[in-house]
């Protein structure tokens, strides 16, 4: 099975077509985008019936992180990685990174991020 992905139809989308090699009425075509909280692939078609939208983030967002939305406010995907980082600089500073002789760290902490 092939893939190509192309210039988008919808604006600031991806466009995928799957199966090249099958015939034009058994290919699958989308519009596809990614969801700015989770980083899942959205295809847009199917999101126009059931997906939802971050009016912080201004973006199309899975229908997953809009239930989580509701509860939790918008939590972009880049604020989650930066918490990420920020918690093992502290881990670090605190001298609760296992590491070998080298630097790296050989087990991570159980660090509970945002949903």
């Amino acid at each position: 099975m092939s893939h190509y992905f192309g210039t988008p139809y919808a604006r600031g989308a991806g466009y995928v077509v799957d199966g090249l090699s099958l015939p034009v009425s058994q290919r699958f075509e989308a519009d596809m985008a990614t969801c700015t909280h989770c980083q899942k692939a959205i295809n847009l078609q199917k999101w126009k019936k059931k997906g939802a939208w971050c009016n912080k983030c201004f973006a199309p967002i899975c229908l997953e992180c809009g239930k989580l939305m509701i509860l939790h406010g918008c939590t972009p995907f880049i604020k989650k990685v930066e918490e990420f980082a920020e918690q093992m600089i502290r881990y670090d500073q605190l001298g609760l990174l296992v590491k070998d002789e080298a630097g790296h760290v050989l087990e991570q902490p159980k660090i509970i991020l945002p949903a």
